[in-house]
């Protein structure tokens, strides 16, 4: 079947991670299902754009939902061109809906450090001074192995984050000690390679250190923040950007494909910028402590 054949390609040839592939089967099967009359292949790009109509009004999608679809469908069809499957793509005029952009969510340094103190056990402490000292993603923690650790060298590698690259980030000094003193106590009657281990010895999920970073949350009354293991990564950047840390380096360390969706950073620091601004220039309505020469 020619999705299956696809699928393979991803894997094989692009090295999509397991979860992309996941999500760009169940797109094609949905339009796969979608009034099948005929097969995959002989789709015209009016059977997309009645297919894409249906998921905007019928079912609600919202445009970053939709944009998903149209973006696995285009590739998908692309993919059959380049084979020879098909002599003209369907897909190749279809447009993607404008994804309005939000801004990460972030906290600030003060509430970071609280969170850091938070935790009763080295374990948990480690959790989160990685997340926040390196940014990586929680399923990169998760992954983390005891070999991608190199104190010495104060550095820590990324081995198959997302698109499957590897990258290396510098460790901070004070997650050395931490570091250190973990790996004496850390369990050694356990064959799991992995670098933080559960109870029972074995890797912690990613979904156990989202509830992890819930339950330090709660501890240090930060319930008023959406505060998961992504916002601490989005704080590193926030923070270094902050510092005035290039962005290309913010790049390297977050492992993004490109620099766009590290830029969305700069709107989270001129937002705050503007914030400052506002509540400390006197000639600004939201500063309560202006010059009385300015009142009126």
């Amino acid at each position: 079947m020619l999705i299956d054949d696809y699928l393979v390609w991803l894997e094989v040839e692009k090295g999509y991670s397991p979860k992309t592939i996941r999500e760009y089967s169940y797109d094609l099967q949905m339009f796969n299902n979608f009034n099948n009359e005929q097969s995959i292949e002989l789709r015209t790009t009016t059977d997309l754009r009645r297919f894409f109509l249906h998921l905007k009004r019928e079912k609600k999608y919202s445009p970053r939902s939709l944009h998903r679809k149209i973006c696995s469908l285009k590739s998908f069809y692309k993919f059959l061109k380049k084979e020879a499957y098909i002599s003209s793509n369907p897909a190749e005029n279809i447009e993607s809906p404008k994804i309005p952009k939000s801004l990460p969510k972030t906290i600030s340094v003060e509430e970071t450090l609280l969170l850091l103190k938070t935790p009763d056990n080295l374990r948990d402490r480690l959790i989160l001074f990685l997340l926040y000292g390196t940014g990586m993603r929680v399923s990169e923690l998760s992954n983390l192995d005891l070999g991608c650790i190199d104190i010495d060298n104060r550095m820590l590698r990324i081995i198959g984050g997302k698109g499957n690259k590897d990258r290396l980030i510098p460790l901070p000094d004070v997650l050395i000690p931490i570091l250190e003193e973990y790996m004496v106590k850390r369990r050694t009657d356990v064959s799991s390679s992995a670098l933080i281990l559960n109870r029972s010895g074995k890797r912690l999920t990613s979904r156990s250190i989202q509830r992890l970073v819930k339950k330090y949350r709660e501890q240090a009354d930060l319930n008023d923040k959406k505060l998961t293991p992504h916002t601490l990564r989005h704080a590193f950047a926030t923070h270094l950007l902050a510092n005035a840390v290039d962005i290309r380096v913010i790049q390297e360390l977050l492992g993004h494909a490109s620099l766009s969706t590290t830029q969305l950073y700069t709107h989270v620091s001129l937002a705050h910028l503007r914030k400052s601004y506002d509540l400390g220039h006197p000639l600004s309505e939201r500063n309560t402590e202006k010059a009385p020469v300015f009142d009126g």
